[in-house]
């Protein structure tokens, strides 16, 4: 064997576009398809390297420099905190949003990202105080994601439930000192345009560091900026959306008409108890007011619905029977109070229709039925006949009455037979 084939390999000899290669390949590469993580918080997947190559930062002191430098300028990480919320439920929707760890410990170490993104839920006056913090650490080609499926009005629902103040999150953007050199201003653009592209309705917001203060305003002003602003467009959005759940509903794609009303619900929800809702309320006036009203009390009774399609089919189990009921009757009481609910913290003047008033009547009296618990029996027969006398020509509030009273009549049978054993 020659001394020539014995000699190293000398890797620093190889021109830098060459290492450059490397680093990218073995310091940059990411696989396609995200990993499940059961421990990982709601809506979150694990984003894993192609290589396993971290110790080539250990070499020396020139590679590590050079492979550092170059990893952090191509993965661009960002690091994400989460203080005071929620994170299970703080995403929206069913899009996967990659996360290179969410481990505490280690995102709290890595000094290797160049923007801390940070949201705060201030503490209320009254009520538990949630001292949760989750961390994520994430690379910017996956910032939109986020950004784009944050539930920040979600999670402000407990602080703004009246609806008639918005208290606002905090959120925090912060570069990185360490990384100063990096910042031009086409990065600092590049790594704030998913806030600024996604987020609304956030009036307590701020970015510290080396940032430009033009830039850093600019995005402030479009973040502060409602998420709704239009009445009117707002209220077809949703309605657009329950119609096209109507639609599936009357094709019997029943579990396509859910989604979509659910969907709806939310995006309803969301603007009651966003930034959006007082000047939505004073543009819109009074009619915007009884209208969402008037969604709400629809929405909720079509997702009652739904819920009580596997009650009544004739192989559900007892469990399931138990666990929709609970849901349906949940939806059926908001219902009930929404008319007192709107007009206590929205100022509304709706009422239901009579329509309206019998089809909630007939809902909960079936679902009574659906239950089968005996202790039921008479509410049920007295919602139900509620229902009839304010719709008497509706068919299936009949049909659902007279299955109420053959309900009733087997419960007789049954006590009497009891009575009939015991004495």
């Amino acid at each position: 064997m020659s001394s020539l084939s014995m000699q190293p390999f000398r890797f620093l000899d190889l021109p830098g576009e060459l290492r450059n290669n490397i680093y990218d390949l073995l310091l940059c590469s990411w696989t396609d398809e995200p990993e499940y993580e059961s421990r990982f918080v709601g809506g979150l997947r694990k984003r894993l390297p192609s290589y396993d190559a971290m110790a080539l930062l250990r070499t020396n002191k020139q590679i590590h420099e050079e492979a550092f430098d170059y990893m952090m300028k191509r993965n661009q990480f960002v690091r994400v905190t989460c203080r005071g919320l929620d994170a299970n439920s703080l995403f929206l929707g069913d899009e996967m949003i990659p996360a290179i760890t969410t481990d505490q410990t280690k995102a709290r170490q890595f000094e290797g990202y160049l923007m801390h993104f940070t949201l705060s839920k201030p503490a209320l006056s009254s009520g538990a105080i949630n001292f949760s913090e989750n961390e994520i650490m994430m690379l910017r080609a996956d910032l939109p994601s986020l950004c784009r499926q944050l539930d920040i009005e979600s999670a402000m629902t407990d602080a703004n439930a009246t609806a008639n103040e918005h208290l606002s999150i905090r959120a925090t953007v912060s570069f990185n000192p360490f990384h100063s050199q990096m910042f031009t201003p086409a990065i600092q653009q590049h790594l704030l345009e998913p806030i600024a592209a996604h987020l609304r309705g956030i009036s307590n917001f701020s970015i510290s560091g080396p940032v430009s203060s033009q830039i850093a305003q600019t995005v402030i002003s479009q973040v502060a900026q409602p998420r709704w602003t239009d009445p009117k467009a707002t209220l077809d959005s949703i309605h657009t959306g329950t119609d096209v759940g109507k639609r599936q509903w009357q094709n019997r794609d029943f579990y396509s008409a859910s989604e979509s009303w659910a969907y709806s619900m939310r995006t309803l929800e969301r603007m009651r108890h966003s930034s959006s809702w007082l000047s939505l309320k004073a543009s819109g006036g009074e009619d915007f007011v009884n209208a969402t009203a008037d969604l709400y009390f629809t929405l909720n009774l079509l997702r009652a619905a739904f819920l009580q399609v596997d009650m009544a089919a004739e192989h559900t189990r007892r469990e399931m029977v138990e666990r929709n009921g609970a849901m349906s009757l949940q939806h059926l009481r908001r219902c009930e109070t929404a008319s007192a609910r709107f007009a206590q913290h929205a100022d509304a003047s709706w009422v239901p229709s009579n329509e309206q008033a019998s089809k909630m009547l007939f809902r909960q009296a079936k679902c009574l039925r659906l239950m089968r618990a005996s202790s039921n029996v008479v509410k049920a027969a007295t919602l139900v006949e509620q229902a009839a006398a304010l719709a008497p020509n509706d068919m299936v509030i009949r049909d659902e009455k007279d299955a109420v009273q053959n309900w009733e009549a087997e419960v007789e049978e049954l006590q009497r037979d009891v009575v009939k054993v015991t004495g």
